[in-house]
Protein backbone atom coordinates (compact mmCIF):
# COMPACT_ATOMS: atom_id res chain seq x y z
CA UNK A 1 0.00 0.00 0.00
CA UNK A 2 1.19 3.17 -0.30
CA UNK A 3 2.32 5.87 2.21
CA UNK A 4 -0.38 8.82 1.91
CA UNK A 5 1.55 10.86 4.56
CA UNK A 6 5.09 11.23 5.53
CA UNK A 7 5.48 10.47 9.95
CA UNK A 8 7.82 12.45 11.79
CA UNK A 9 9.63 9.24 14.19
CA UNK A 10 9.50 9.70 17.97
CA UNK A 11 13.13 11.08 19.03
CA UNK A 12 15.05 9.10 21.28
CA UNK A 13 16.42 10.84 24.63
CA UNK A 14 18.97 9.86 27.11
CA UNK A 15 17.05 10.22 29.84
CA UNK A 16 13.25 9.73 30.71
CA UNK A 17 10.35 11.26 32.84
CA UNK A 18 8.40 9.29 35.55
CA UNK A 19 6.24 9.96 38.64
CA UNK A 20 9.71 10.61 40.24
CA UNK A 21 10.41 13.51 38.27
CA UNK A 22 9.99 17.30 38.61
CA UNK A 23 8.59 19.15 35.60
CA UNK A 24 8.81 22.87 34.78
CA UNK A 25 6.68 23.96 31.23
CA UNK A 26 7.38 27.66 30.06
CA UNK A 27 6.47 29.37 26.83
CA UNK A 28 3.93 28.90 24.37
CA UNK A 29 0.42 26.90 23.92
CA UNK A 30 2.43 23.96 23.57
CA UNK A 31 3.46 24.13 27.36
CA UNK A 32 -0.03 24.57 28.54
CA UNK A 33 -0.99 21.73 26.39
CA UNK A 34 1.68 19.58 27.37
CA UNK A 35 1.66 20.72 30.95
CA UNK A 36 -1.79 20.11 31.54
CA UNK A 37 -1.67 15.99 30.25
CA UNK A 38 1.05 15.59 32.77
CA UNK A 39 -0.42 16.10 36.05
CA UNK A 40 -3.32 15.13 34.67
CA UNK A 41 -1.53 11.95 34.93
CA UNK A 42 -0.20 13.31 38.25
CA UNK A 43 3.45 14.00 36.71
CA UNK A 44 4.54 16.60 39.30
CA UNK A 45 4.69 19.30 36.75
CA UNK A 46 4.12 23.11 36.36
CA UNK A 47 3.45 24.99 33.43
CA UNK A 48 4.15 29.14 32.90
CA UNK A 49 4.02 30.57 36.55
CA UNK A 50 4.34 34.01 34.31
CA UNK A 51 1.36 32.88 32.11
CA UNK A 52 1.55 31.99 28.79
CA UNK A 53 5.01 33.74 26.86
CA UNK A 54 5.96 34.04 23.40
CA UNK A 55 8.87 35.51 22.61
CA UNK A 56 12.47 34.81 23.75
CA UNK A 57 13.27 37.74 25.86
CA UNK A 58 10.36 37.55 27.97
CA UNK A 59 10.81 33.61 28.51
CA UNK A 60 14.23 34.13 29.64
CA UNK A 61 13.38 37.29 31.78
CA UNK A 62 10.97 34.81 33.32
CA UNK A 63 14.12 32.58 34.26
CA UNK A 64 16.23 35.12 35.50
CA UNK A 65 13.61 36.95 38.07
CA UNK A 66 12.60 33.39 39.39
CA UNK A 67 16.10 32.30 39.81
CA UNK A 68 17.43 35.29 41.24
CA UNK A 69 14.47 35.24 43.57
CA UNK A 70 13.29 38.75 42.69
CA UNK A 71 9.64 39.51 43.57
CA UNK A 72 7.70 42.18 41.60
CA UNK A 73 7.00 45.76 43.53
CA UNK A 74 4.21 47.79 43.09
CA UNK A 75 6.09 50.62 40.83
CA UNK A 76 6.78 47.13 38.38
CA UNK A 77 2.89 46.84 37.94
CA UNK A 78 0.83 49.78 35.50
CA UNK A 79 -2.69 50.88 35.34
CA UNK A 80 -4.75 49.64 32.34
CA UNK A 81 -8.03 50.77 32.14
CA UNK A 82 -9.91 49.60 35.79
CA UNK A 83 -7.06 46.62 35.75
CA UNK A 84 -3.04 46.75 37.43
CA UNK A 85 -1.31 44.84 34.86
CA UNK A 86 1.99 43.90 34.60
CA UNK A 87 4.08 43.76 31.31
CA UNK A 88 5.89 40.79 32.03
CA UNK A 89 2.86 38.33 32.87
CA UNK A 90 -0.14 37.37 30.92
CA UNK A 91 -3.43 38.65 31.38
CA UNK A 92 -4.34 36.18 33.73
CA UNK A 93 -2.91 37.98 36.72
CA UNK A 94 -4.81 41.55 35.85
CA UNK A 95 -6.96 42.85 38.63
CA UNK A 96 -8.87 45.64 39.88
CA UNK A 97 -7.07 45.69 43.13
CA UNK A 98 -3.30 46.73 42.68
CA UNK A 99 -2.31 44.59 46.24
CA UNK A 100 -4.60 41.51 44.59
CA UNK A 101 -2.82 41.50 41.66
CA UNK A 102 0.91 42.02 42.99
CA UNK A 103 0.58 39.39 45.52
CA UNK A 104 -0.88 36.94 42.74
CA UNK A 105 2.37 37.87 40.64
CA UNK A 106 4.68 37.03 43.65
CA UNK A 107 3.16 33.77 44.74
CA UNK A 108 3.32 32.44 41.15
CA UNK A 109 6.94 33.87 41.12
CA UNK A 110 7.90 31.81 44.10
CA UNK A 111 6.17 28.62 43.35
CA UNK A 112 8.07 29.15 40.25
CA UNK A 113 11.54 29.32 41.64
CA UNK A 114 10.71 26.31 44.28
CA UNK A 115 9.84 24.30 40.95
CA UNK A 116 12.58 25.48 39.19
CA UNK A 117 15.22 24.33 41.81
CA UNK A 118 14.04 20.63 42.02
CA UNK A 119 13.51 20.03 38.47
CA UNK A 120 14.87 17.11 36.24
CA UNK A 121 13.49 18.72 33.47
CA UNK A 122 12.32 22.26 31.75
CA UNK A 123 10.70 22.30 28.70
CA UNK A 124 11.12 25.74 26.77
CA UNK A 125 8.08 26.48 23.88
CA UNK A 126 9.43 29.44 22.05
CA UNK A 127 6.27 30.94 20.17
CA UNK A 128 7.30 33.85 18.19
CA UNK A 129 10.56 36.24 17.24
CA UNK A 130 8.45 38.97 17.59
CA UNK A 131 8.55 41.89 19.50
CA UNK A 132 6.97 44.40 21.22
CA UNK A 133 9.13 47.33 23.13
CA UNK A 134 7.51 49.56 25.48
CA UNK A 135 8.72 53.15 24.27
CA UNK A 136 8.51 54.86 28.02
CA UNK A 137 10.01 51.83 29.73
CA UNK A 138 12.45 51.07 26.29
CA UNK A 139 11.81 47.22 27.08
CA UNK A 140 10.52 43.86 25.61
CA UNK A 141 7.36 43.19 27.14
CA UNK A 142 5.50 39.88 27.44
CA UNK A 143 2.05 41.04 27.03
CA UNK A 144 0.46 44.60 25.88
CA UNK A 145 -2.46 44.04 27.42
CA UNK A 146 -4.84 45.89 24.95
CA UNK A 147 -2.65 49.35 25.25
CA UNK A 148 -2.35 51.35 22.17
CA UNK A 149 -0.13 50.00 19.08
CA UNK A 150 1.08 53.69 19.47
CA UNK A 151 3.38 53.19 22.76
CA UNK A 152 5.43 50.42 21.42
CA UNK A 153 7.91 49.20 19.05
CA UNK A 154 7.51 46.46 17.08
CA UNK A 155 10.14 44.52 15.54
CA UNK A 156 11.34 40.74 14.70
CA UNK A 157 14.52 39.56 16.83
CA UNK A 158 17.43 38.46 14.14
CA UNK A 159 18.52 35.21 14.66
CA UNK A 160 22.17 36.08 16.67
CA UNK A 161 19.81 38.03 19.39
CA UNK A 162 17.47 34.68 19.40
CA UNK A 163 20.95 32.76 19.91
CA UNK A 164 22.41 34.63 22.50
CA UNK A 165 19.04 35.23 24.76
CA UNK A 166 18.39 30.89 24.41
CA UNK A 167 22.60 30.17 25.12
CA UNK A 168 21.94 32.10 28.18
CA UNK A 169 19.34 29.78 29.29
CA UNK A 170 21.60 26.65 30.41
CA UNK A 171 24.68 29.41 31.21
CA UNK A 172 22.38 30.87 33.80
CA UNK A 173 21.21 27.20 34.95
CA UNK A 174 25.05 26.38 35.37
CA UNK A 175 25.63 29.43 37.29
CA UNK A 176 22.83 28.29 39.68
CA UNK A 177 24.21 24.79 39.55
CA UNK A 178 20.91 23.65 38.37
CA UNK A 179 21.04 19.62 36.90
CA UNK A 180 17.77 19.39 35.11
CA UNK A 181 17.83 18.71 31.33
CA UNK A 182 15.89 21.59 28.91
CA UNK A 183 14.09 20.63 25.98
CA UNK A 184 13.36 23.43 23.38
CA UNK A 185 10.26 23.34 20.91
CA UNK A 186 9.26 25.71 18.74
CA UNK A 187 4.92 26.41 18.95
CA UNK A 188 3.32 24.96 15.80
CA UNK A 189 0.55 28.23 16.17
CA UNK A 190 1.06 30.05 13.46
CA UNK A 191 0.80 33.80 14.81
CA UNK A 192 -1.38 35.34 11.58
CA UNK A 193 -1.79 38.50 12.82
CA UNK A 194 2.28 39.44 11.77
CA UNK A 195 1.25 37.98 8.34
CA UNK A 196 2.10 34.56 6.16
CA UNK A 197 5.41 35.38 5.21
CA UNK A 198 6.59 37.21 8.95
CA UNK A 199 5.22 34.60 10.66
CA UNK A 200 7.53 32.23 8.37
CA UNK A 201 10.76 34.65 9.30
CA UNK A 202 9.88 34.32 12.47
CA UNK A 203 9.82 30.55 13.33
CA UNK A 204 12.86 30.69 10.99
CA UNK A 205 15.14 32.71 13.41
CA UNK A 206 13.76 30.18 16.33
CA UNK A 207 14.42 27.00 14.99
CA UNK A 208 17.79 27.90 13.19
CA UNK A 209 18.83 29.87 16.79
CA UNK A 210 17.01 26.98 18.97
CA UNK A 211 19.44 24.01 16.94
CA UNK A 212 22.82 26.16 17.39
CA UNK A 213 22.29 25.99 21.39
CA UNK A 214 21.22 22.26 21.13
CA UNK A 215 24.73 21.76 19.30
CA UNK A 216 26.63 23.99 21.97
CA UNK A 217 25.44 22.69 25.01
CA UNK A 218 25.20 18.69 26.07
CA UNK A 219 22.28 19.44 28.29
CA UNK A 220 19.66 20.75 25.86
CA UNK A 221 17.85 18.90 23.72
CA UNK A 222 15.06 19.67 21.07
CA UNK A 223 11.41 18.11 20.49
CA UNK A 224 9.94 18.77 17.12
CA UNK A 225 6.61 19.58 17.77
CA UNK A 226 6.34 21.95 15.40
CA UNK A 227 7.33 19.50 13.16
CA UNK A 228 4.65 17.02 14.12
CA UNK A 229 2.49 19.84 12.73
CA UNK A 230 3.98 21.48 9.85
CA UNK A 231 5.36 18.25 8.37
CA UNK A 232 3.26 14.93 9.96
CA UNK A 233 -0.22 15.72 10.18
CA UNK A 234 -0.04 18.55 7.87
CA UNK A 235 -3.48 19.20 6.83
CA UNK A 236 -6.63 21.75 8.28
CA UNK A 237 -8.64 19.11 9.20
CA UNK A 238 -6.05 18.98 13.00
CA UNK A 239 -6.47 22.46 13.17
CA UNK A 240 -9.19 24.38 15.62
CA UNK A 241 -11.55 26.05 13.78
CA UNK A 242 -9.60 29.51 13.89
CA UNK A 243 -7.20 27.19 11.63
CA UNK A 244 -4.43 28.46 13.54
CA UNK A 245 -4.16 26.17 16.79
CA UNK A 246 -3.64 22.70 16.73
CA UNK A 247 -6.95 20.66 17.25
CA UNK A 248 -7.57 18.07 20.08
CA UNK A 249 -6.82 15.30 17.28
CA UNK A 250 -3.52 16.89 17.05
CA UNK A 251 -2.78 18.05 20.73
CA UNK A 252 -3.34 14.04 21.29
CA UNK A 253 -1.58 13.19 18.53
CA UNK A 254 1.46 14.97 19.96
CA UNK A 255 1.38 14.12 23.30
CA UNK A 256 1.56 10.20 22.55
CA UNK A 257 4.52 10.83 20.45
CA UNK A 258 5.69 13.27 23.91
CA UNK A 259 4.98 9.71 25.95
CA UNK A 260 6.73 7.63 23.24
CA UNK A 261 10.29 10.09 23.52
CA UNK A 262 9.99 10.46 27.43
CA UNK A 263 7.88 7.99 29.11
CA UNK A 264 9.58 4.40 29.71
CA UNK A 265 7.11 1.26 28.86
CA UNK A 266 6.92 1.13 32.37
CA UNK A 267 5.69 5.00 33.18
CA UNK A 268 2.92 4.45 30.42
CA UNK A 269 1.51 1.52 32.39
CA UNK A 270 2.00 3.43 35.55
CA UNK A 271 -0.57 6.61 33.36
CA UNK A 272 -2.80 4.43 32.44
CA UNK A 273 -3.33 2.84 36.08
CA UNK A 274 -3.74 6.50 36.98
CA UNK A 275 -6.39 7.49 34.17
CA UNK A 276 -7.86 4.58 35.40
CA UNK A 277 -8.30 4.96 39.50
CA UNK A 278 -9.30 9.06 38.33
CA UNK A 279 -12.03 8.07 35.96
CA UNK A 280 -13.51 5.70 38.17
CA UNK A 281 -12.87 8.58 41.27
CA UNK A 282 -15.61 10.65 38.69
CA UNK A 283 -18.16 7.41 38.74
CA UNK A 284 -21.29 7.95 40.42
CA UNK A 285 -23.08 4.44 41.55
CA UNK A 286 -26.47 3.39 41.55
CA UNK A 287 -26.43 1.65 44.34
CA UNK A 288 -23.69 3.06 46.92
CA UNK A 289 -24.48 0.93 49.51
CA UNK A 290 -23.95 -2.72 47.54
CA UNK A 291 -21.24 -5.57 48.32
CA UNK A 292 -20.03 -5.19 44.60
CA UNK A 293 -19.17 -1.34 44.76
CA UNK A 294 -18.02 -1.48 48.37
CA UNK A 295 -15.93 -4.29 47.09
CA UNK A 296 -14.66 -1.95 44.38
CA UNK A 297 -13.52 0.79 46.65
CA UNK A 298 -11.38 -1.66 48.53
CA UNK A 299 -9.49 -2.38 45.44
CA UNK A 300 -9.34 1.62 44.43
CA UNK A 301 -7.79 1.93 47.55
CA UNK A 302 -5.56 -0.52 47.31
CA UNK A 303 -3.97 0.55 43.82
CA UNK A 304 -3.71 4.14 45.22
CA UNK A 305 -1.63 2.63 48.19
CA UNK A 306 0.70 1.05 45.97
CA UNK A 307 1.28 3.98 43.58
CA UNK A 308 1.44 5.90 46.26
CA UNK A 309 4.00 3.23 48.56
CA UNK A 310 6.35 3.02 44.81
CA UNK A 311 5.91 6.68 43.95
CA UNK A 312 6.12 9.15 47.27
CA UNK A 313 5.87 11.73 44.83
CA UNK A 314 2.34 10.58 43.64
CA UNK A 315 -0.55 12.25 45.47
CA UNK A 316 -3.57 10.49 44.89
CA UNK A 317 -5.09 12.06 47.94
CA UNK A 318 -8.34 13.45 45.80
CA UNK A 319 -9.06 10.14 44.39
CA UNK A 320 -8.79 8.32 47.91
CA UNK A 321 -11.07 11.17 49.38
CA UNK A 322 -13.72 10.31 46.47
CA UNK A 323 -13.61 6.62 47.42
CA UNK A 324 -13.78 6.70 51.14
CA UNK A 325 -16.60 9.02 50.96
CA UNK A 326 -18.45 6.25 49.66
CA UNK A 327 -17.22 3.41 52.25
CA UNK A 328 -19.66 2.17 54.67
Amino acid sequence: MEQFRTEVEAPEFSFDINHRSVVTMLGSCFAENMGDLMSGVKVNTLANPFGILFNPFSIMNSLERMLNNRPYEEGDLLQVGDHWVSLDHHGKFNNQDKSTALASINASLLRGRNQLLSSDVVFITLGSSWVYEHLQQERVVANCHKIPNKEFNKRILTQQEVHLILRHVPELFRAKKLKAKIVFTVSPVRHWKDGATENQRSKSQLLSAVHSVVDEFDNCHYFPSYEYMMDDLRDYRFYATDMLHPSPQAIDYVWQKFQTSFFSDETRLICKEISAVIQAASHRPLDPESNSFQRFLKKQLEIIDQLEKSYPQLSLSEERKSFQGYQL
